[in-house]
């Protein structure tokens, strides 16, 4: 089973994506506040985001190089609560990076969450490109996705640990389909 099926070789809008995946995006033509944008594709209020839902399907935005075959399947294992302790312990990145990643971070878990205990199904943007080591004090410019698409395939979360702030936050999130 090549994993090599869902590398990205474009790289279309996320809006487009993530309207493509079931969920609406009205809302990105305008500002939290209201007011109207004028490109919603590039409304920073929303493109940049690592998940969006309703109360359907969850999407969330994966990265590739993270993706694993298990049991004929595609894998991805996240802790989005370790990421966020990452991204609060990255002295290295402005105040405001290190908000706007760690409101992600929580986003997705809160999303993971509830995609595993109501059983929706996930749609995922698999994402390629350049990613941001938090390790590497030197690097402070963001992760650069080069590439992207939508799966066709839905996925699901199998497993999610809900333990305590050290422990927990553990997730499985399964393509439902085997490559073939």
């Amino acid at each position: 089973m090549p994993l090599e099926q869902l590398k990205p070789l474009d790289k279309p809008r996320v809006i487009d994506l993530v309207a493509q995946a079931g969920v609406d995006t009205a809302r990105w033509a305008f500002r939290k506040d209201g007011t109207r944008v004028e490109v919603p594709a590039a409304n920073p209020a929303y493109c940049y985001d690592w998940c969006f839902e309703n109360a359907s399907v969850v999407v969330f935005s994966l990265w590739y190089d993270h993706m694993r075959i298990e049991a004929s399947r595609v894998v991805q294992r996240i802790n989005m609560r370790d990421l966020r302790r990452q991204i609060e312990k990255a002295t290295h990145l402005d105040p405001g990076t290190k908000t706007a990643n760690v409101n992600r971070a929580v986003d997705v878990d809160v999303a993971v969450q509830r995609a595993f205990k109501k059983k929706l199904p996930v749609r995922v943007i698999v994402c390629d490109g350049d990613r941001r080591d938090l390790d590497n004090i030197a690097r402070t410019d963001p992760s650069k996705v080069q590439r992207r698409l939508l799966d066709r395939s839905p996925w699901h979360v199998t497993a999610y640990d809900y333990m305590g702030v050290t422990t927990g936050g553990d997730a499985t999130i399964v393509r439902d389909e085997p490559l073939d």
